[in-house]
């Protein structure tokens, strides 16, 4: 018989998004040097995979597959733009567009 997840309690969704949206966001503030900068991130990383299986025990499928969803972004984020959190990642490509001595070049050359 299939089994029936409750709904998932308010403190586990907060600690899950903590995990997984929060801490990679914090982390990608903090600017040190080169290999520290690497650990840092790979830290954030292994934080998020951490949120990943701390959803599969404990919350729905659904916050599971949003714990997955973002995790992956992260990960994406870190191997194409070098910062471990896809909405500080979004945010450097979008001020790409909003700065506009480069607005203007990307405008005119894509």
């Amino acid at each position: 018989m299939l089994e029936t997840r409750h709904p998932t309690p308010k403190p586990i969704l907060r600690q899950v998004v903590g995990w997984v949206v929060v801490l990679p966001l914090l982390v990608s503030f903090l600017t040190l040097p080169f290999p520290l900068g690497w650990f840092l991130a790979l830290g954030s990383i292994a934080a998020s995979v951490y949120g990943v299986r701390f959803a599969s025990r404990h919350a729905s499928r659904s916050v599971t597959l949003f714990a997955w969803v973002i995790s992956l972004l992260n990960v994406l984020s870190l191997v194409m733009i070098g910062h471990a959190s896809v909405l500080m990642g979004l945010y450097r490509i979008s001020w790409f567009y909003w700065y506009p001595y480069y607005s203007s070049w990307v405008y005119w050359n894509f």
